[in-house]
């Protein structure tokens, strides 16, 4: 073998050893990199959380969930409005997640959150000095207010049947002990209110009363705590908010209709699923519980498993802001929790009787007896 071929055989192995060591790293590479993106790119977890407060209630929620999402890159929360939810998440067929109403004493799994659908007496602080405790107190300053030409009615009442549920609470479901608020009484303010003061209007819907507060063309107003928040924009500062007065002086005060909601987990989800549900629960019972008011402005339900110590909570209550410490005092009058469906039947027999005493076919007495027969009824049917 010739000096020039040896040369040439030596030039050829090296070639074929770097040739070979080049592609034995593009099959290594080639090999691995699926395994590398793998570990780059987490599986994304969907997750549906289905609400049962309202159509428009869903980018509130949203806007809560925001902190907590920021820290979970892998898990999206998509807040739907399904109405059947309410029957338990179960009846949210394929969401993860429901937000539902929690009756007392309901065997559930459900967390209670907030309170909320109650109703509150807003008020102009800058025509009302302190809230009434009765309705004879409110009569008075809501006459004397028409009379010197500042409003055009003195209450903005509005006349739906859930809206006039607290005026007949203790008919529906009476107090143990005590004195009780008659339904003779409450048609009798109510009829005084429409027809011998003129201070309420006639025929005005829940919109109606909020706009009339919100336009200050009444001094008060009895609205659902869930349109407090387009009051306090419309009003700010001047918004007031306090329990509903008694019906009479020194009488037991009304109650209204308030419910617990609460965020359930839906049973036998996969790891990953039950990993991220259960996050966005500790998150609503934890730091998201301090942004409920801020986000939702909803009044936190009390007690959890999330106890806090003495100075956390004394800390938590100077923290608050004045609006949701107005709110607190409200809850902290008596209310009446009880099953939709009774809520339902009471509005269904309350709404006939109304509309005729509204419209003049029915006294005070008639109504009143016509009610209580419906009221025993449901009550012997429970």
């Amino acid at each position: 073998m010739t000096k020039r071929t040896r040369m040439l055989a030596a030039a050829a192995a090296v070639v074929s050893a770097v040739v070979s060591i080049a592609l034995g790293l593009v099959y290594f590479v080639f090999r691995r990199a699926p395994e590398v993106d793998r570990k780059e790119e987490p599986r994304t977890v969907e997750l549906e959380l289905a609400q049962t407060v309202s159509a428009d209630f869903g980018p509130r929620l949203a806007e809560l969930l925001e902190p907590h999402l920021k820290g979970q890159p892998g898990v999206r929360v998509r807040v739907t409005y399904r109405p059947g939810a309410r029957g338990g998440v179960a009846a949210a067929r394929g969401a993860q997640l429901a937000l539902r109403p929690v009756a007392d004493g309901e065997a559930s799994d459900a967390t209670p959150l907030f309170v909320a659908d109650y109703t509150v007496l807003a008020y102009d602080r800058s025509r009302v000095a302190a809230p009434p405790a009765s309705f004879p107190e409110l009569v008075a300053q809501a006459v004397s207010l028409k009379e010197k030409g500042e409003v055009a009615y003195g209450l903005a009442l509005p006349d739906e049947a859930y809206g006039l549920l607290p005026f007949f609470s203790d008919v529906f479901w009476p107090a143990e002990g005590g004195p009780k608020a008659t339904a003779r009484e409450a048609f009798g303010l109510l009829g005084d209110l429409r027809f011998t003061y003129g201070v309420a209007p006639d025929a005005c819907a829940a919109e109606c009363a909020v706009r009339l507060l919100a336009e200050r063309k009444a001094p008060f107003a009895l609205v659902g705590e869930w349109r407090l928040p387009e009051l306090r924009r419309a009003l700010g500062e001047r918004l007031g908010v306090a329990p509903l007065p008694s019906l009479t002086r020194g009488g037991p005060p009304l109650r209204g209709v308030r419910r617990a909601y609460g965020v359930e987990r839906a049973p036998g989800l996969g790891d990953a699923e039950a990993r991220a549900a259960d996050g966005v629960i500790a998150y609503l019972r934890g730091d998201g519980r301090e942004r409920l008011f801020e986000a939702l402005g909803k009044v936190p339900a009390s007690g959890g498993a999330e106890a806090r110590s003495g100075a956390e909570a004394r800390s938590a209550a100077q923290a608050r802001s004045a609006a949701q410490a107005e709110q607190d005092r409200v809850l902290e009058a008596p209310g009446v929790a009880v099953a939709e469906a009774n809520v339902r039947a009471a509005e269904e027999a309350l709404a006939p009787l109304w509309t005729a005493f509204a419209d003049g076919r029915l006294g005070a007495e008639e109504a009143a007896r016509a009610l209580d027969g419906k009221a025993l009824a449901m009550r012997e049917a429970r």
